[in-house]
């Protein structure tokens, strides 16, 4: 098999990886469709599948232990086209929601196996790049969801389901390019633990994510609420972090090769100056260069992450390391609005802008703890160097 066909293999996994944004641009037509249904319960259509995502990520990382990895991947293809597709015919809320969390299923599996497939595939500096088009292709997979369930649901918001019928080209295509890869296993009698040095990168997984939907969660109610932008400037603006997200993927190889060990510190700066930005900003413009700071910032921390706990874990609990890392994320996520809301009270802050210079002082922290981090690392292997 060539090496092209290979990359577009494992490629076109990560493009499903985002496939719950379709329902956002739908979500207010959802609401006047059922408008005996509480509002917030509606918007769990958009929030369930990340609470499955927690749960069966970490059991996709199990069970490539004992099944291969192409018969796992038909099983959450399946989950999330079934889980994806079936709503556009139903009428009852209570089973659109069960088939949300079916989609959960299916994308608990699909993101963590699209970073585990390129650790079994590829080395060295290949897996590093590899890694950040993987994030890149993320961004594309969420922008061309969102835009296929936008057109789609302009139709009817029951017509925006339909873009999960992607999914099936997605998977025939990644089924005919994709080999089975060879399942890494521990020595017989030998028990692998996870190593403790991983834990600060699930850590920093979770504080990131956390962070992140601040801005997700706070930048209508800032812009909007100062009169600043109006709803389709602001998804200009989310729209934007996105791009860079993927500006950021294709250029996290290089970033990771430059800058080494800081990395993760330089990158949560960067994470910091753009939400500094933004709670500076009183102009489109100037949120504009926030949101693609964040993006950019995003776009090669999260690859980075899965790079550094492919080469720190043994081959065999790789995938198990990964998923445990996308549960930590989607956690961080989930939790952001109850976190910030204690913050809030404890310090009498505001939700909106003030939202933002609590995300820039967490990402400031953040970068002291993962550079302490590095400096504790490199001073242990440096002993470990001189033992020997």
């Amino acid at each position: 098999m060539s090496k092209g066909a290979l990359k577009f293999g494992v490629l076109a996994v990560s493009a499903m990886g985002m496939g719950a944004m379709v329902t956002n641009p739908v979500l207010a037509d959802i609401m006047k469709a059922f408008p005996d249904i509480d509002p917030t319960t509606v918007m769990l259509i958009s929030g369930l599948p990340s609470l499955f995502i927690v749960f069966f990520a970490p059991i996709y990382g199990k069970l490539t232990q004992y099944f291969p990895k192409k018969t796992l991947l038909a099983f959450a293809s399946l989950c999330f086209v079934l889980g994806g597709f079936l709503p556009a015919f139903m009428t009852h809320f209570t089973l659109i929601l069960a088939m949300r969390c079916l989609l959960g299923v299916g994308l608990g599996f699909l993101m963590p196996m699209a970073a585990d497939l390129i650790s079994d595939f590829f080395d060295g500096h290949e897996r590093q790049t590899m890694m950040g088009f993987q994030s890149a292709f993320t961004s594309i997979g969420g922008i061309m969801y969102q835009m296929a369930g936008g057109f789609l649901g302009s139709f009817g918001w029951n017509y925006a389901f339909y873009a999960y019928l992607l999914g099936v080209i997605i998977f025939l295509a990644v089924h005919f390019t994709l080999p089975e890869p060879q399942r890494k296993t521990a020595p017989q009698g030998e028990k692998l633990k996870m190593p403790g040095k991983v834990y600060p990168s699930f850590i920093a997984l979770f504080a990131f994510q956390m962070i992140l939907f601040i801005l997700t969660n706070n930048a209508a109610v800032m812009l909007d609420g100062e009169k600043i932008a109006d709803a389709s400037s602001i998804g200009v603006a989310l729209t934007l972090m996105t791009v860079g997200g993927l500006i950021g993927g294709f250029f996290a190889g290089k970033v990771m090769r430059v800058l080494k060990d800081y990395t993760f510190t330089l990158l949560f700066l960067l994470f910091g100056v753009g939400f500094g930005i933004g709670y500076t900003s009183y102009t489109l413009a100037q949120f504009f260069v926030a949101t693609t700071l964040i993006g950019l910032a995003m776009g090669v921390l999260v690859p980075s992450y899965w790079v550094k706990l492919s080469v720190t874990v043994p081959p065999p609990l790789v995938a198990l390391a990964i998923s445990i890392g996308v549960s930590a994320m989607n956690i961080g996520g989930f939790v952001q609005p109850y976190v910030y809301d204690g913050v809030r009270k404890l310090f009498g802050l505001q939700i909106g802008r003030d939202s933002f210079l609590v995300a820039m002082i967490a990402s400031l922290l953040m970068a002291v703890f993962v550079l302490t981090e590095a400096i504790v690392a490199k001073k242990g292997s440096l002993r470990d160097v001189s033992a020997r």
